[in-house]
């Protein structure tokens, strides 16, 4: 007792075995432990004020066996087999913490094992605290019956808070779960009302694709096998209760590089503000790799891979973002830059800028996600457009040679790969110079054409990679409708031929159905007797990338007889 007498108060060991507590929270705040803490002023200037104790200390604490539950409104948390243990505890002086428990959370279907330790620090005066040292882990598991996944997580850090600055700082933060390490720096300010926060974060080298296989998820399927195994990420942030600023953000993503920052304000409706800049993309590495199915399947499988208006939904704002090379659909485009903007129920990329197999692109992009299916606008231009490596690319299969211009007017619908083909409609147009048609001939032909005439109805052959009609200018428009390209204005010229062409191409179902109907002048045309100056239909039909070619005989006999 004789401490008590220079108002110390001095502990011996205090221990508890087999304690069960109890806490609940309502909805209005209201807890069923808030009378627990007296009425004192607090006031300096009260005339209990000086009286408290001059120093506090406690030989050790140590608690075994405890069961805490806490309701907090909808959600009840449960500590069983509580252990803590301290010695040695006095303001002013480090002492050490250890303890563990087992925890469930139905809600989160999370449960496991919880051990900490550290040791902490208090100022004489109790304003400030402090833990060095401190470790946290987790072992246990989420999810029921066959999703339940096992994590094993460990944090480290150094905390500082200091009550009379109103702030709290986190230093050497380090998490590790599996191969994922994080590291960083963290300050709280303004502890007691509204938070704002500063620090900076170092995410190292891992594998996205590994970690998900870890975490009992199934890994997207890749065209490319080294997509997604490999991320590192660097930022420094600022950010409040309802805000972030990004700043200096790094991401190496595989064969990527980003660079840039990024804004959010209102996470619950984010208005954005971003600047980023990467050297190169392919996005065709992430593209899903296609897999057989059946008819019967095949309706499932296109539900289970629609895209939905939530995703351009539930934000404003935007940015500015560029790449130095972009690779997607098998086309490669270099200096892209674009703008994007939303007002929470459309996105629209305005301009849409970018270098394109020697030429120029335009474009203006605009997705309407007002309904309950995303549809999109595009209108792009392209000048002076190298039109076989365009189409090689495009296409696989490089049908036409030159430099051309095209412009394109389309709407569509984004659910899915099928619904953008299948409601694909607007206008498409061309004007191509000093070019040709790969895979005809079309003089050679027709000059078998005069040597089979009275001898057959047709003459049939596939298309020969070989074979050039060449030309000096093509022009061409056309009208889509639902997937379905239908054109009846082809014209093209040349020192040897006249040519014009109409009929369809139907990429829902991938066929052509076209009718070229060249006549050949000048030299080319002296040997043709009465086919001299008659159009000689040329048929293409079958498969559009590798189409059948029939020269319509009867067809250009019966021309040649009509006078």
């Amino acid at each position: 007792l004789m401490p008590l007498l220079k108002r110390k108060v001095e502990v011996g060991e205090v221990s508890m075995n087999d304690v069960s507590i109890y806490l609940s929270r309502k909805a209005d705040g209201e807890t069923n432990w808030q009378d627990l803490g007296g009425s004192g002023s607090g006031d300096p200037s009260s005339p209990d004020s000086g009286r408290g104790v001059s120093s506090f200390a406690v030989s050790g604490i140590e608690i075994s066996n405890a069961k805490v539950t806490l309701d907090d409104v909808d959600q009840t948390t449960q500590l069983e087999q509580f252990d803590l243990k301290a010695t040695n505890i006095e303001l002013g002086q480090p002492f050490n913490l250890q303890g563990s428990f087992t925890m469930n959370l139905p809600q989160n279907e999370l449960a496991g094992d919880v051990t900490f330790g550290g040791l902490v620090q208090s100022a004489a005066d109790g304003k400030r605290f402090g833990i060095s040292g401190l470790k946290l882990s987790f072992n246990g598991k989420q999810g029921t019956g066959e999703d339940t996944v096992d994590l094993d997580a460990t944090v480290t850090a150094n905390a500082d808070i200091d009550l009379a600055k109103d702030q709290a700082i986190l230093s050497d933060f380090a998490l590790r779960l599996y191969d994922l390490a994080v590291t960083g720096e963290l300050t709280v300010s303004s502890l007691s009302a509204a938070k704002s926060f500063t620090g900076q974060l170092n995410v190292a080298e891992f594998s996205p694709k590994a970690l998900m296989q870890d975490l009992g998820m199934e890994p997207p399927s890749t065209q490319n096998d080294k997509a997604l195994t490999s991320l590192q990420a660097d930022m420094k942030f600022t950010g409040s209760d309802d805000s972030a600023d990004m700043q200096n953000l790094t991401v190496r993503f595989d064969q990527s590089t980003f660079n840039g920052k990024l804004k959010l304000v209102n996470f619950d409706f984010p208005k954005l503000a971003f600047d980023f800049k990467v050297d190169r993309l392919n996005l065709d590495d992430y593209s899903p790799v296609e897999q057989t199915t059946s008819q019967s399947t095949t309706g499932s499988a296109a539900e289970e891979g629609d895209l939905s208006v939530d995703v351009f939904r539930g934000f404003t704002g935007g940015g500015n973002f560029s790449i130095s090379e972009l690779i997607v659909a098998g086309l490669t485009a270099t200096d892209v830059s674009l703008k994007m903007s939303s007002d929470g129920k459309s996105v629209r990329f305005s301009p849409v800028n970018a270098n394109f197999y020697g030429g120029k692109h335009e474009g203006d992009i605009t997705i309407d996600a007002s309904g309950t299916r995303p549809l999109m606008t595009a209108n792009h231009g392209i000048s002076g457009v190298q039109a076989e490596s365009f189409l090689n690319d495009l296409t696989g299969t490089a049908r036409l040679e030159g430099t051309g211009d095209f412009f394109l007017q389309i709407q569509t619908d984004l659910s899915n790969s099928r619904s953008v083909v299948e409601a694909l409609s607007g206008d498409i147009g061309m004007s191509v110079l000093n070019g040709a048609f790969v895979g005809i001939d079309v003089t050679q032909t027709i000059g078998a054409v005069k040597a089979a005439l009275g001898k057959q109805s047709e003459i049939v052959s596939e298309s020969d990679q070989g074979q050039k009609t060449e030309f000096a200018e093509l022009t061409m428009s056309g009208v889509f409708d639902r997937g379905v390209l239908n054109s009846d204005d082809l014209l093209m010229e040349s020192p040897l031929l006249r040519a014009t062409g109409k009929g369809s191409f139907n990429f829902v179902e991938e066929s052509i159905d076209y009718v070229l109907k060249p006549v050949l002048i000048g030299e080319a045309a002296d040997n043709l007797g009465d086919l001299k100056g008659i159009p000689i239909p040329v048929k293409m039909s079958g498969n559009l990338y590798e189409p059948s070619i029939k020269v319509d005989i009867v067809s250009a006999l019966a021309a040649s007889q009509k006078e």
